[in-house]
Order: structure tokens, then sequence, then C-alpha cells
């Protein structure tokens, strides 16, 4: 399948499909969130099908975007929106990297180490390019659609409580008598975030499995 059309395809489906149930469900109610519903549909549509993401010549492309359409649909609209909101800044759409990839890729751009170095995924929007770690915060959105970022925020407070208890408790004791050189827990060289923060991110239960894939 040409690549226009792949593009043509993606727009007006997320531009109609998404569109069309908010209004069937709605009954010519709340007009607003149609009309949001469109914008949002017109725009992601717009930026997946330029970069054409989805390889609508395969089953596998197809199960893609149906998936971002529906169960894994809060996913998709919080990594466009906050992919576009903030990736900009550090990179810009490569279509080299997205096309047929099943996500949209935000090159790095400068030597900075965001972007380059460290790499970040939201939804099905990347900065920084391919790599198994990011590949898999990819899959793990689509297979627990709706469930994803809860479990992610939960996990967060989790091993936020987990650090916080340790540094106020056992930690700051054991730097006192010389046994520690660090009062907080501190996450392997491989993360590639450091310090106090570091293994916060680092043992929250969908970093670990990233980690364990691949390549940061």
């Amino acid at each position: 399948m040409p690549g226009w059309l792949k593009g043509l395809l993606t727009v007006t489906l997320w531009t109609l499909v998404p569109t069309g149930v908010v209004a069937a469900v709605l009954d010519g109610r709340h007009t607003w969130a149609v009309v949001v519903t469109a914008v949002f549909g017109l725009g992601y549509g717009l930026e997946a099908g330029i970069l054409t993401i989805y390889d609508l010549g395969s089953p596998l492309g197809w199960g893609m975007l149906l998936l971002d359409m529906t169960w894994s649909l809060p996913n998709t609209v919080w990594g466009f929106v906050v992919g576009n909101l903030v990736f900009w800044f550090f990179g810009s759409p490569s279509r080299a990297d997205s096309a047929d990839q099943g996500w949209i890729v935000f090159k790095g751009g400068g030597s900075g180490g965001f972007g380059n170095e460290v790499l970040q995924t939201h939804g099905t929007v990347n900065l920084g390019g391919a790599g198994q770690h990011e590949r898999m915060h990819l899959l793990q959105a689509r297979l627990f659609g709706p469930l994803f970022l809860p479990l992610f925020f939960v996990s967060y407070v989790v091993t936020a409580t987990l650090q916080l208890a340790w540094s106020a408790t056992l930690g700051w004791i054991l730097r006192l008598v010389g046994v520690r050189p660090k009062v907080a827990l501190q996450p392997p060289s491989k993360s590639v975030v450091g310090g106090f923060f570091g293994w916060i991110y680092y043992y929250t239960p969908f970093e670990l499995w990233a980690y364990s894939a691949g390549n940061p």
C-alpha cells in the first residue's frame, strides 16, 4: 500500500470514527464533547498520517491502529497532548523513524541529554527514537490500555513511599554510623536517572520490566 494511501486512511479514520462514536453515544447532547473529539481525532490523525506510522498494508498495522483508537485510547490522548506540549522543545517529528513503526517519533536535536541519551515515551509518542526499552513502554500501554496510566501512577506512589520511609528511618541511621555512603536507596548504574528519584523511577514495575527487556 502506498504511503499516501496509508496517510489518507489514517487521517480519515481518526477523524470520523471517534467522532461518530461519541456523537452516537451522546445522541445530540454535549456538542462540545463531539467537537473536542473531532479536533483531537483530526490532529492526531494528521500527525500519525503524515508520518505514516501505521502499516495499513499488514494486519499488525491495522491492529495497532484499532488498539490505539479503542482499548489504549487514554494512552493515545495522553501521549499526543504531552508529546506535543513538550517534545517540540527537544526535537522534531521524524518520518524515517516513525513510518510503519506504530508510533510518532521526535528525533532529538542538539547535543543535550534529553532526546539523545535520555529517551522517553508517552502513549504512542516517543522522543529520541527506538530502543527496546522504549518499545516496551509502547507495548505496555497497548496491553494494559486504560489501566496503564493509573497503574504507573500507583507504582510511583508505592516506590516513593518506600524511598521516603527508608530515608527517614534506617537510611539515615546507617549513614550516620558509616555503613552507607548515602542515606537514600540508589538505583543501579544502568538507570538513566540517578540519585534519590532514580531509585523511585527504576524500581517501578513497568520500568523494571522495560529495563529487563533490553537497552535503556
